[in-house]
């Protein structure tokens, strides 16, 4: 996890918008590869194991308990699947920007991570429960800027709001559609990966304007005016 990541991260236990604090007990490169994550309000604590943010515990467990890292095979990808998601976020030779890959999409995270200087892909990976592996966590991804989560709730995402540059997401969306908006920027683009008719219809409600959809994909950005009372 890069280390400047924590001003854009928020407590998903108490909500109060504090922010969290880093803790480094090692790190490469300004990467947090062992440490934990606090916040100050609850003193609720998320352990950093190899590099990923692990908010799958409960908050008896966050306080102390080691963990596993994420030592799993990644899943193949080809490099143009990867390009051409970046290239729908908008993020190819952008600096600074921090972008979402949702559950299923890991494998494209270190290509993506390459592409931008200082460019930060946060990797939704799956909870231990699921079948699906997570995609392997090397040292040199995470210089690269893949900064894997694990384990977070959906309907409260660790992450402060407007933060997100883009999010990308595979069909059918699991996350909720209040938190991908609540989350992300004026501007942000939302891609999502073969939506379904019923991921059409949620999508044609929210706040993202439609830029683009084929039978593969639908891209959308959000508004850059703010509603005012």
């Amino acid at each position: 996890m890069f280390l400047e990541l924590a001003e854009v991260l928020d407590c998903p236990d108490c909500e109060a918008s504090a922010g969290l604090v880093a803790f480094v007990d090692r790190a490469e490169s300004r990467r947090v590869v062992e440490g934990r994550l606090g916040c100050p309000l609850c003193e609720i604590e998320v352990p950093i194991r190899r590099g990923a943010m692990r908010f799958d515990l409960s908050g008896a467990a966050r306080r102390a308990t080691p963990c596993a890292g994420t030592e799993h095979p990644a899943a193949e990808t080809a490099p143009e699947a990867a390009l051409r998601l970046a290239a729908l976020l908008g993020v190819s030779d952008r600096a600074g920007m921090v972008v979402l890959l949702g559950p299923g999409l890991a494998a494209h995270a270190a290509a993506i991570a390459r592409l931008g200087d200082r460019l930060e892909v946060l990797v939704w990976l799956p909870d231990p429960g699921d079948r699906s592996p997570p995609a392997a966590v090397a040292v040199e991804d995470l210089v690269a800027g893949v900064d894997p989560l694990l384990g977070a709730a959906p309907h409260r995402w660790p992450i402060r709001s407007g933060a997100l540059h883009g999010i990308a997401l595979a069909a059918p969306i699991a996350l909720p559609m209040s938190e991908v908006t609540r989350c992300a920027r004026p501007g942000a683009r939302l891609v999502v990966e073969t939506p379904t008719p019923a991921d059409l219809d949620s999508l044609a409600a929210s706040d993202f304007a439609e830029v683009a959809s084929d039978a593969t994909v639908w891209v959308g950005e959000r508004s850059h005016q703010v509603a005012t009372a």
